[in-house]
Formats: structure tokens, sequence, C-alpha cells
């Protein structure tokens, strides 16, 4: 997936999720609004039919005017509570009369505590038709009662975002995992190519000077390049059967346990490890030994100390064993180049390799620790990292000491 690629289909999902946000916030908005309005026409048509029966008995709408006004606000009451219980809007209202002259007006009849409203919808509708009258209701507006309403659409909408946000976070968690196990593949598949390489090439070479430079004809020289020959050969199959034992999933390791004496197996390993400048400080009791399968722990502790020997200009790698609480404890800490703590989470996972551009000055191919982490938890054991970059790579490795 080309990087392009990617982020067009990361803004697309984005932008899609805003889109489905604003829409259904907009209709949440329309029907409050509409709630709004209805509350506010069902006030008004109660305020007209109560005016007429209580202010303007003898008048008839749109065919005959009033020819005397009563004003009277205890009357109106009467008229205008039931109206609006009759429409369900019946709430906390504030009434006022008020009356225009010369451009003035002044209140000259209330009913109701103003102050008492909680958000009053306030509606002025005139009263006599020279319009010197007009009657103010303040009535309170009955949130929580359109709100009780729209809970479920509200509730459903927020969860629908909620929903698809998830789905869009795993979506492109996803594709970020894809796009690294691709990265980390293709790494790998390039890896490999030269790991194998390079076995092949020597052994072929040898092979050739055998054929064509007469090296046959001296035992000494035929037996130095049929060694080279088997030393590669035998690299080879080691490398084939290491990818082999980790790149098959579910594969079951074959286990066989002996006691291990870890001191022999350290020495072992350090003996043939690394350069000549390699420098191992070894602190363990000759007595500290496990229950465990001698050729996987061999392997693990193999690869964490040539991991210590190749990530470090002059390695110095000390290896420190205790027991205790039936447990055996084994640190190995280098002077290498460090981790930084972005990469150090993903450094046990199949094909992962810290990245490094186009430099590949130490040669692998992302398998060793993620092996290394199975043979543990193989042996119902931990590994774990600690790395700081500059300072150098600590590895330490818990395994129980008679693991059944």
């Amino acid at each position: 997936m080309s990087r392009k690629y990617f982020r067009n289909i990361s803004i697309l999902a984005i932008v899609s999720l805003l889109c489905l946000a604003v829409v259904r916030s907009v209709w949440v908005y329309r029907m409050y609004s509409d709630s709004v309005t209805d509350f506010k026409r069902r006030v008004e048509s109660a305020i007209y039919k109560s005016i007429y029966k209580a202010f303007r008995m003898d008048a008839i709408p749109g065919l005959a005017d009033a020819k005397y006004i009563k004003i009277d606000l205890d009357d109106f009451s009467l008229y205008f509570e039931p109206n609006l219980m009759e429409l369900d809007a019946l709430q906390p209202y504030y009434a006022e009369v008020l009356f225009h002259d010369a451009g003035d007006s002044r209140v000259v009849m209330t009913r109701g505590e103003k102050p008492v409203l909680n958000h009053p919808m306030t509606t002025v509708v005139p009263i006599d038709d020279d319009g010197s009258y007009s009657l103010l209701i303040s009535i309170e507006m009955p949130f929580k009662v359109f709100l009780s309403r729209m809970w479920g659409l509200i509730a459903s909408s927020v969860a629908i975002i909620i929903l698809l946000t998830g789905v869009l976070i795993y979506l492109v968690r996803t594709m970020f995992r894809q796009k690294t196990l691709e990265e980390m593949r293709r790494d790998f598949t390039h890896n490999i190519t030269h790991e194998l390489k390079t076995p092949i090439s020597v052994a072929v070479t040898a092979t050739d000077a055998l054929r064509n430079f007469s090296a046959d004809a001296d035992p000494d020289r035929r037996s130095r390049y049929l060694e080279i020959v088997e030393t590669q050969l035998t690299q080879l199959s080691t490398m084939v059967e290491h990818i082999l034992s980790v790149s098959v999933e579910g594969r079951e390791y074959k286990y066989n346990p002996t006691v291990v004496y870890l001191q022999d197996v350290i020495s072992q390993l350090t003996q043939g490890a690394g350069t000549n400048t390699a420098v191992f400080n070894i602190d363990c009791a000759e007595d500290i030994k496990i229950m465990a399968d001698e050729f996987h722990i061999k392997n693990l502790l193999a690869t964490v100390i040539d991991n210590a020997v190749k990530y470090s200009t002059d390695p110095i790698v000390d290896i420190r064993v205790s027991d205790e609480s039936g447990n055996v404890t084994i640190e190995i800490e280098d002077n290498g180049c460090g981790i930084s703590k972005e990469h150090l989470s993903h450094v046990f996972e199949k094909f992962y390799r810290v990245p490094s551009g186009d430099i590949h000055s130490v040669r692998g191919y992302g398998l060793g620790l993620y092996y290394a982490k199975q043979v543990a938890e193989l042996h119902k054991g931990t590994i774990s990292m600690k790395s700081r970059i500059g300072e150098g790579t600590t590895v330490t490795i818990i395994l129980p000491v008679n693991e059944q």
C-alpha cells in the first residue's frame, strides 16, 4: 500500500465520520427547533383564544370587532390555563397589560412573578383594535420536556458516532499494522536473501577452486576448501532451520527437558561469540541449573549474546545469573548503541528490525528475538528488555528452575 493511497483512505474515512456527525447534529438541532416552534405556536393559539373569551367577548375573529373591551387578568387566567392544558403547553407564566400612548408604553396590570421563570419565552399580542393595549405573556420553556422526548434520538446519535469512531480507529490501526507488516516482510525478504547468498557464494567459490584450479592435487588445500564448504553449508542449514522454526505459525517446538548447567552453556557461547575485542564479564555460580530443553536454551542465549556483540563497537557484555524463589534470572547487559523507546515495545515481534534507513551494517532477518520470546514462553518464563540510546541494552530472562 503506497503512502499516498493510505493517506487518502485515512482522510476519506475521517471526512466521512465528520460529515455523519454534522448531519446527525443538524438533525437533532432541527428537531429541537421544531419542538420550540411548535410550543410557541400552541402558546400563541391559547393566548388568542383566551383574549377573545376574556377581553373581547362580543368580537368575532375576522368578522366583527369588539364593541367594548373588559381587561381583567384574573378572568383571562380562567380561560388561558385550561387552553394551555388542552394544548399540552401548561407551564408557569407571567402576564402584564401594556398601555401605549404617544410612543410610550407602561404596565397597567400584572399577574404572576416574572423573576421565578427559567428560560422564559415572551409573546406580545394586541388586545384592542386601536392598538392602545397589548398583552405580554412570558412563559417558561419546557426544555426538560423537549430533551426527554428527544433523549432516544440523542443517545442513538451519540452511540452511532462513538461506534463509528471506534470502527474508524480500529480500521486505521489495522491499516497501520498492515503497512508496517508489509514493510517488515519486504525488509525480511531483502535481508534473508543476502544472508542466504553469502554461504552459498562462499561454498560455490570453494567448489570452483577445487574443480578449476587443481586444488584437489594438494591434500592440505583440498581439506581446507572442503572444510570451508562444510562450514558454509552447515551455517546455511542452521539458518534455514532457524527460519522454519519461527516463521511457521502454530508450529509446535520439540521439547526435551534435561538438566542444564548455565555456567557451562554461557561459557561455550561466549568463547565462540563475537570478535577478539569482545569482553565478557560472567557472574554465574557453577551449581545454578534448570530443567529445560538444552537446544532451545542455547539458541535463546546465543541470540541475545550475539545481538549484544553485534550492536556494540567495542563490546563489553556483562552476564549475571542469580537463583532465588524457584526462578533463575539471567541479565545480559551491553554497552551498545541502544534502542529508542518507540521501537522497544516491538523488538520481540516477528520480522521486526529497528529501522536504519538504507544502511544495513548489522546482518539479520528480524526473527531472533521473536524466537527468543517463544522459547522463554515455552519454558513458562519471560523475557524483557530495557534500553537507552547511547547507553546500551539490558535483556532480562526469567526461567523457572523446575518447569513441568
